[in-house]
């Protein structure tokens, strides 16, 4: 696929993973994206999986964004308060597209997470309270950053489960 023919996918307005080996363009296709919603008078969430990767793309944290900071889990008193906040309520119900760079980095009960609280901030029930999302990355680049004592679980458990039969 080319960079425009995924600039127009994006253009639709579907949920998207753009991924590709370094260089492929990711990011010029994902500056092309931004760009044209601009021009349209619609402000992206532009986020990524890390501190670094923000800075990168003019963004902020997914963990800043949509507040769950260092969390590991969140229940439904964690989400009132995010839902309730003077700060991360009103810059997640503005939002229209989510875009979240290097998200091979994440684990995944951080993305359920997220997702959590854009269901309860917006309150609408479909997956990211119907914000197009848009996930960047490469997952033959960089694996999710998590704890040793968590890694170290998910060692443990993928050694000690029986295989499944193919």
């Amino acid at each position: 696929m080319t960079q425009d023919q995924a600039l127009a996918i994006l253009k639709t307005g579907a949920n998207v993973f753009l991924t590709g080996e370094p260089g492929a363009g990711k990011t010029h296709t994902v500056n092309a994206f931004v760009s044209y919603l601009r021009s349209h008078g619609i402000e992206p969430a532009i986020t990524a999986s890390t501190g670094i990767a923000a800075t990168h793309i003019g963004g902020m944290t997914i963990h800043s964004w949509s507040g769950i900071g260092i969390a590991r889990k969140l229940d439904k008193s964690d989400l009132r308060q995010i839902a309730s906040s003077k700060y991360i309520a009103p810059h997640v119900r503005r939002a229209r597209v989510l875009m979240i760079d290097e998200v091979s980095m994440l684990a995944p009960e951080t993305l359920s997470m997220v997702d959590a609280v854009c269901r309860a901030v917006r309150q609408n029930s479909q997956p990211f309270g119907g914000l197009q999302v848009v996930l960047v990355g490469d997952f033959f680049q960089l694996p999710p950053v998590v704890r040793a004592d968590e890694y170290d679980s998910a060692q443990a458990t993928m050694l000690t489960e029986p295989a499944g039969r193919f």
